[in-house]
């Protein structure tokens, strides 16, 4: 592989590569409770774009705060690349950085009827204070992983330069899937030598011619 490794770990006997995912999906592709409403001339920041449609934009997320829907102000920081957040920049950039290089981009909704299929226990329909807090926390988790995707956050790894999985969000996950895999070889492999061992001692063969055949078989 002609890309470097941000990370190698010797494992077991076995060595994990980690690298970055260069081409992977976006999260906004997966199956998300969310939906993210933007308005933005030059960037993709979620799911639909009301750019020259603020009218309607405007009616759209009227129509789900009546709808009692969770709607949560979007915004964007733009310098150097892109940041979203459901909180306000001011005070958390630099004070010029704030002024002209953030500001409201946007919406993000999570229907009411997800909330109760969700969150929600029993037949009631009440939607609760915690229910609420869950929900918020999921589209806030929803953000920070769409950071993750455009600060490149991505990554894959690769076990003994043979198996490989790519687009897990963060190195720790990728990490600990690696190793996982490890795992299941070792296992196999132990099982393997249990297996053969039977074999042998069902067949009388020398502890002397053992060794031999052990390497021989790779076992």
């Amino acid at each position: 592989m002609s890309r470097e490794a941000v990370e190698t770990i010797e494992y077991k006997d076995h060595t994990i590569e980690i690298f970055p995912d260069e081409i992977g999906e976006s999260p906004r592709d997966w199956d998300n409770l969310t939906v993210i409403h933007y308005h933005s001339s030059s960037y993709v920041l979620g799911d639909t774009n009301w750019h020259g449609k603020l009218d309607e934009y405007d009616a759209m997320v009227k129509k789900a705060e009546r709808q009692g829907d969770l709607v949560i102000p979007m915004f964007a920081y733009i310098h150097g690349g892109v940041c979203l957040s459901l909180e306000n920049f001011y005070g958390r950039v630099p004070e010029g950085h704030a002024r002209f290089d953030s500001g409201r981009a946007g919406t993000v909704i999570i229907k009411r009827k997800d909330i109760l299929d969700n969150w929600g226990t029993g037949k009631k329909k009440r939607i609760t204070k915690a229910m609420m807090e869950k929900a918020y926390n999921s589209a806030k988790a929803d953000i920070d992983t769409l950071n993750q995707y455009f600060c490149g956050d991505v990554y894959g790894y690769v076990v003994d330069d043979e198996d490989s999985c790519w687009g897990y969000y963060g190195t720790e996950d990728c990490i600990d899937e690696a190793k996982e895999v490890i795992d299941c070889i070792v296992e196999q492999d132990i099982k393997k030598h249990y297996e053969q061992m039977k074999i042998w001692i069902r067949n009388r063969v020398p502890l002397s011619k053992r060794h031999s055949l052990e390497v021989a078989l790779e076992v």
